[in-house]
């Protein structure tokens, strides 16, 4: 049945996309005019030579637009490694976590992205758009950049007045609670922005029940100081969020653990009343990003320093102390402590010139320096004190031909780590090239062939112990090589006024890829997985298309996305998302606006050893809003239903299904957007 109600889909997809070449078209697909920051030629979306896809936060529904999880599912090809709804991890086409670069604040983030249960950490407010370039851009990102980047645009400023929003969201499944400020102004040549916001969400609720060890609470500060001149413009962004999120474990899905859910919101008591399993985390994000404007060049140099501290707490007698310790006498001198508590700093120098452009032309060269340590100050260590220096030095040109546009670049990385008894280099030397033509005015297509490398981090070098977030016990290997691929993209894009039609196909071989693989062996009832290094290959691609229909109140939108990831002996890599179908129609009124959204996951058969398999399902959305006026200013109300039947499903990308935990019921989120 269900692969009668995908074919349907697929024929209903074809014969619209072949319906719409004849339409009569009146309504612009704006999209394509919007300028890409990611990449350095201030290109738009159509003109630029790398596929970049770039989301305004401002197109979406008001209730998704506050978390990054649903933004990012809007992309196809990208989808979500996750453990709860509030630790979400970008997966580009099968790889994620170290091998996806992701920028904010005009500055690369570092957070100690390399392990499973750390998420964005970046709230969703105060964010104006998102660009994802799938595949790998180490040529201008350096390592990491292997499978490709997300950059997050901070909000822009306002040249001249004073505005403020405040904004308000509650959902009923956690009896979350989520409230935003914001205040921007600007006189003359200086703009500011100083932005909060805070969230108190309890643990949420499935088929099973309430879900223990899944609350989720944070305080997000952002500010902004601008300056703009003819010859001169300067951007200073800051940012610090302190978090508290649960750590669930199978064993919260007995009976003793569900009762009295509805009586009291007992979900939402004080989380501090009983002994948890959590993670307390803050980051702080300072840049400085300086454009020097000459008469016909440009020079770039964004200053950026960070400070990410990870604390886990919880399960003190579970890490190997000695079993003879009399009545608990460990515990009682350790309770509150944290088992794991980790400083990460990093400093980030990005150096670029934008030589004299020409009617021919353009030509960049560019630096990127990042300088990081990371220091224990908890009694247990995952990974080792160790610090990572990075140098990376590069050129890009972009030639506009007659047919052709061409991208070309080249560029060389060097890295060093050092930690006791380990001081290794690693280097590289990468390119891309690009190739992009115009088919007339209705269309465009793009070939592009790049090399990517990645050295390995310290959790696949170092890891020994208990990682209780993902609920194993992890195990690195010293001598891990460094990582490289080869990636081949072919886009082609029709569009007109009203509609947009893309299909992207990619094969990517990986040399020495670095995996995290579960094995058959335990440690204190917790399961053993080891880093290890295969060549491997992944292809698949994406079909999406979007139509506004002869009724101006109508449009819908429609994407398709397949992945495929093997070894070199053919075994299945893990975390491998099964094919996944997204459909949306939206209605758009003076107004007011509806959304109504299905999410088709396959089956997933092929799996990575000891891997679980997953079974399909289709989760359907629903989310609107109303524009009103009050005193003459902007007062929007928002609502949203998610997974409105109540589905009981695994996700096959979440951890939650390793502890037999289906994913969150149904959420009804109502809130309001106030701008004065």
């Amino acid at each position: 049945m269900k692969k009668i109600y995908l074919s349907a889909i697929l024929a209903l997809f074809i014969l619209q996309y072949n319906n719409s070449q004849s339409a009569n078209d009146t309504i612009p697909i704006q999209d394509l005019d919007e300028v890409v920051v990611s990449t350095p030629f201030k290109e738009t979306v159509k003109n630029n030579v790398i596929k970049v896809s770039k989301l305004r936060l401002s197109d979406l529904s008001m209730i998704n637009a506050q978390n990054f999880k649903f933004s990012l599912l809007k992309v196809p090809g990208l989808s979500i490694v996750s453990t709860g709804p509030y630790i979400s991890k970008p997966s580009i086409r099968g790889m994620y976590g170290n091998r996806v670069v992701t920028y904010a604040n005009n500055m690369r983030l570092e957070n100690q992205q390399w392990g499973d249960d750390h998420g964005l950490e970046i709230d969703a407010f105060g964010t104006e758009s998102i660009e994802v370039i799938k595949g790998p851009l180490s040529v201008l990102y350096g390592s990491d950049a292997i499978g490709g980047v997300i950059y997050i645009s901070p909000d822009n400023y306002i040249s001249d007045g004073f505005e403020v929003e405040f904004g308000s969201y509650y959902n009923s499944n956690y009896s979350g609670l989520t409230n935003n400020l914001g205040i921007k102004g600007g006189s003359g040549k200086f703009s500011y922005i100083i932005q909060g916001s805070l969230v108190d969400n309890g643990d949420f609720e499935n088929a099973d029940g309430v879900v223990e060890g899944t609350f989720f609470e944070s305080t997000d500060i952002k500010a902004g100081l601008g300056f703009s001149s003819e010859k001169f413009i300067s951007d200073l962004r800051f940012s610090h969020s302190s978090i508290k999120v649960g750590v669930p474990h199978g064993d919260e899905h007995d009976e003793d653990n569900h009762d009295e859910h509805g009586d009291d919101d007992d979900h939402d008591d004080d989380h501090e009343d009983k002994e948890e399993s959590y993670q307390n985390l803050t980051n702080t994000m300072i840049s400085l990003k300086n454009n020097i404007l000459f008469e016909r060049s440009e020079l770039e140099i964004t200053l950026g320093y960070s400070e990410n501290n990870r604390k886990e707490f919880g399960h003190h007698d579970e890490e190997g102390h000695d079993d003879d310790d009399e009545d608990g006498d460990y515990d009682d001198d350790h309770e509150g402590e944290a088992h794991l508590d980790m400083d990460l700093s990093t400093t980030t120098v990005d150096l670029k010139y934008i030589f004299p452009k020409n009617n021919k032309s353009e030509f960049i060269i560019g630096t990127n320096i990042v300088n990081q340590e990371n220091t224990n100050l908890g009694e247990d260590e995952l990974v080792p004190n160790a610090t990572k220096n990075d140098l990376g030095i590069y050129g890009l040109t972009h030639i506009h031909g007659e047919v052709w546009d061409v991208m070309l670049g080249f560029r060389t990385d060097f890295r060093k780590i050092k930690a006791s008894s380990f001081n290794e280099n690693y280097s590289s030397l990468n390119a891309t090239v690009g190739l992009k033509r115009d088919l007339g005015n209705e269309g465009l297509m793009r070939i592009n062939l790049s090399r990517g490398f990645r050295a390995p981090n310290l959790s696949e070098l170092f890891s020994e112990g208990i990682h209780h977030a993902t609920g194993r016990y992890e195990q690195g290997d010293k001598n891990l090589s460094t990582e490289s691929n080869l990636q081949v993209d072919f886009s082609i894009m029709t569009f007109s006024e009203k509609s947009k039609f893309e299909l992207d196909l990619f094969y990517n071989k990986i040399n020495d890829y670095i995996y995290i693989n579960p094995t058959d062996s335990y440690v204190d009832n917790y399961q053993v997985y080891k880093y290890i290094q295969k060549d491997a290959n992944l292809f698949g691609g994406e079909i999406s298309y979007k139509r506004e229909t002869p009724l101006e109140w109508l449009s819908h939108e429609t994407s398709i996305e397949f992945i495929s990831g093997k070894t070199a002996e053919r075994e299945n890599l893990p975390l491998i998302a099964p094919i996944t179908l997204n459909h949306s129609f939206g209605f758009d009124f003076n107004n007011s606006s509806l959304e109504i959204g299905a999410l088709f996951k396959g089956k997933k058969q092929n799996i990575g050893q000891f891997e679980t398999k997953t079974d399909s399902y289709l989760l359907v959305n629903l989310s609107g809003s109303h524009d009103l006026n009050l005193l003459n200013n902007n007062l929007t109300l928002g609502w949203s239903i998610n997974n409105l039947f109540d589905k009981e499903y695994y996700d096959h990308l979440s951890r939650l299904k390793n502890f037999s935990i289906h994913e969150m019921g149904r959420n009804i989120s109502v809130g309001l957007n106030y701008t004065f």
